[in-house]
């Protein structure tokens, strides 16, 4: 323990119950090993058997105190793909652009509405500007391409080509 927590502390009574507990365990499954190894006509000394035990358990109880948290998972979105998760992610919105220069409604679905989040986004990181509250000055620093992506309700037509495409992702780039 150290010099300035005193003993009667929560976290000493949880460090002194996780010692206790390993030592119980590690005498009781030291002590079982050794019955089944005098069963088998094995002579082993009770003490090694034990102290290796509790070796074995201290060592597990360690490891589950300092191994990191596991990574979260990634959530599915109602269409397969991935809502965020890193190279995931990257997978998920390299799959709409491949199809959102050929499909019209999946450029309006799923790929528009995605950039349109993008492009928020960075407003939000890089500017400090809210686009619901501040639209004048989201305009103007997105220009209005992009604005017109944004906020325009979806247009019949063909999709953007895949040249206008890496247009638009260059220019939320610079955002």
């Amino acid at each position: 323990m150290s010099a300035d927590r005193p003993a009667g502390t929560p976290a000493a009574a949880a460090v002194a119950r996780e010692i206790g507990l390993v030592l119980a365990l590690g005498a009781v499954v030291g002590g079982a090993g050794w019955v089944l190894a005098a069963a088998a006509s094995y002579q082993v000394r009770i003490g090694l058997v034990v102290a290796l035990a509790v070796a074995m358990g201290a060592t597990w109880r360690l490891f589950v105190a300092v191994r990191p948290p596991p990574p979260p998972e990634v959530a599915a979105t109602g269409d397969d793909e991935p809502a965020w998760g890193g190279f995931a992610d990257l997978s998920a919105i390299e799959y709409r652009l491949s199809w959102g220069s050929v499909d019209a409604e999946r450029y309006e679905t799923r790929l528009r509405p995605q950039l349109a989040r993008i492009a928020e986004e960075r407003l939000r990181q890089r500017h400090g500007v809210d686009p619901a509250r501040r639209p004048d000055v989201a305009r103007r620093i997105v220009g209005e391409p992009l604005w017109q992506l944004m906020t325009e309700p979806p247009a019949p037509g063909p999709p953007p080509s895949p040249a206008r495409l890496a247009d638009m992702l260059a220019h939320i780039e610079r955002i």
